[in-house]
Parts: structure tokens; C-alpha cells; sequence
């Protein structure tokens, strides 16, 4: 990761689906993770291998920008629906990571016929909440939650 005040350099990056030999590098890019204030607590503070491993079972994304993991994103399917987390580390944020990380996971959420992708965050996350807006989600009646219904999305196609 950057050191303060390193300016940026573009690179490119690359969204895939993450694989156990991922593991150790989402680690180490959580280990100098600082969440948004407006983060709802994930990544935990402690215990994040554990984390890590509950999320296992359910698709996930790594962005590298490089050679290092500059975001993770997860989907958790249940009942025909999903629940969609994308984290950034902050020396990549701003760069459209999330915004590749979120297609990744839209475009799995189709694969797997998911009727509707949702979302929380503090209503001060407004990166995320923008970036979900940009996508098509839209508040729910608490106006800390976002969703997508999918068999009305228009189709999202890629860059």
C-alpha cells in the first residue's frame, strides 16, 4: 500500500472472482484497512480471518490494481435475493473500483436468477450511496438501505 501523501499512479486493475489462494492478500490489504466512518462495522476491527472465512461459502470479487488487492466485494444470496458489500482500501478509493467490484457482483447475482440485490450503509457513505444510485438502486423505506430489482434493471453493459 501507499505511504501518506504518495501520489497516485495509474494503474490498472483488474475485478475477478476471488479463490482461496486470495486469502492471505485480503488479509494483509485489511490489516491497513481504514473503513468510512459510515462502514456499519465491516470489515470487523478483529478477528477479520474469521471474517474472511465466513464469507467463504459466497461469491466474492478481488480488484488488483497491480499486483496488490485494492477492494473486495461480496454477494450473499438467500432466498432469491442478495445482500451486496463492496470495500475499497482508501490509497485506491476514488479510482472506479467499486464501481467494477458492484458490476461483478450485479453480473453474478443475474447468473444466479436473483430477483433483487440490496444494500445498507450510513446515510454520511455517500460515495457508496451515489455509486448505487449511478447503478440503478434505489432507497428503501429506511433510507440507510438501497436495492435493485433485476428482472426491471436495464441491462449494464461493460465498459
Amino acid at each position: 500500500m501507499r505511504s501518506p501523501g504518495e501520489a497516485r499512479t495509474a494503474v490498472e486493475t483488474v475485478v475477478r472472482r476471488a479463490i482461496i489462494e486470495d486469502r492471505d492478500a485480503l488479509l494483509d490489504m485489511y490489516q491497513t484497512f481504514q473503513p468510512r466512518p459510515a462502514s456499519l462495522g465491516l470489515p470487523p476491527n478483529a478477528n477479520v480471518g474469521e471474517w474472511l472465512d465466513r464469507l467463504a461459502g459466497y461469491p466474492s470479487f478481488v480488484a488488483f490494481a497491480g499486483s496488490e488487492i485494492a477492494g473486495h466485494g461480496v454477494l450473499c444470496p438467500e432466498n432469491g435475493a442478495g445482500e451486496v458489500a463492496v470495500f475499497v482500501h482508501q490509497d485506491h478509493r476514488g479510482q472506479g473500483i467499486g464501481e467494477k467490484l458492484l458490476r461483478a457482483i450485479l453480473d453474478e447475482a443475474r447468473r444466479l436468477g436473483l430477483s433483487r440485490v440490496w444494500g445498507t450503509t450510513q446515510l454520511d457513505n455517500t460515495p457508496m450511496l451515489r455509486l448505487a444510485h449511478a447503478m440503478g438502486f434505489v432507497r428503501g423505506k429506511d433510507p440507510c438501505t438501497f436495492h435493485l430489482d433485476l428482472q426491471r434493471a436495464p441491462s449494464q453493459s461493460r465498459p
